[in-house]
């Protein structure tokens, strides 16, 4: 029986104008589909990074589903 594809739990910062970063944890299936969830949140010419990911587990514990962006 094939594997089902996985999802993976980005962490994406945005820089906020008062220079902190917001940090959203966004379920997709690549950086770049991450980013581009991010971006729809971020105000015109914010700065988006990669700057981690979430295990599994907390993927579950948290309930986030696929495309949602939810601040961390």
């Amino acid at each position: 029986m094939p594997k089902k594809p996985t999802q993976f739990a980005f962490l994406i910062a945005i820089r906020q104008t008062d220079q902190t970063d917001l940090v959203y944890a966004i379920l997709a299936w690549t950086v770049e589909e991450a980013i581009e969830v991010a971006a729809a949140q971020a105000p015109k010419g914010s700065a988006l990074r990669h700057v981690g990911s979430l295990s599994a587990h907390t993927v579950k514990r948290i309930q986030l589903k696929s495309g949602e962006a939810r601040i961390i």
